[in-house]
């Protein structure tokens, strides 16, 4: 298991032990920018990277309000308190989903139709920036050479630029952020969908959840 592995491992165990939850026998679901364990009892734990509270308690209160308006999403767990930080790290617990696949693109168009659709949240949700911690991965990328990692920046200040220059689109709503095939699961026992990994939901144009759709 690598050092960074491990370090969501000791997070996860203390932000189990806080809760007087067991972490004996977790096991990864997915390690990547968060890491997903599954726990006994039908937990799920996303450990989140140091200083993303903030996104990570959004995306939980998101979670529960489009639960509210009817939208098909995975869900925080009801019998656990959503979130603690440990070892500074904010860790998160869901419910674990029935056995899945990922949907189709067809699953994916219906779920946005439903979210696009939606009022606006009666909080702030943020703008949407599909830039996010996008200079903080070219920064901290080590298979880069540093005129590998000056190209990259400028490009990144010519995107933001050609961003900032878009011309007005369909009108504003509830979207997703990262929506494709990968984030929708399909049921096996029921062929039921759900709608994942909401830490991308903002306000802004529709037209952004179909850069995905091939």
């Amino acid at each position: 298991m690598s050092s960074q592995s491990e370090d969501t491992r000791i997070a996860l165990a203390a932000a189990c032990a806080a809760l007087g939850l067991s972490a004996s026998g977790a096991e990864p679901i997915r390690l990547a920018e968060k890491a997903i364990w599954r726990l006994p009892g039908g937990v799920v734990a996303r450990v989140a990277k140091a200083g993303q509270r903030a996104e990570t308690e959004r995306e939980l209160r998101l979670a529960r309000w489009l639960a509210d308006m009817g939208l098909p999403v995975v869900r925080p767990h009801p019998g656990v308190r959503a979130m603690v930080v440990a070892c500074c790290r904010p860790v998160s617990f869901w419910e674990e989903l029935p056995p899945h696949e990922h949907g189709s693109v067809l699953d994916v168009a219906a779920l946005l139709r439903q979210l696009h659709a939606l009022p606006p949240p009666p909080f702030p949700v943020g703008r949407l920036d599909p830039f996010t911690r996008v200079s903080q991965r070219i920064d901290v990328a080590d298979t880069l050479t540093e005129n590998d990692r000056d190209w990259l920046r400028d490009f990144l200040r010519d995107l933001q630029a050609a961003w900032q220059d878009l011309p007005a689109g369909l009108p504003e709503c509830v979207v997703h952020g990262d929506a494709w095939a990968g984030n929708v699961a399909r049921v096996f026992d029921s062929g039921k969908t759900l709608l994942m990994d909401l830490e991308r939901c903002s306000q802004g144009q529709p037209e952004w959840d179909l850069v995905s759709t091939r």
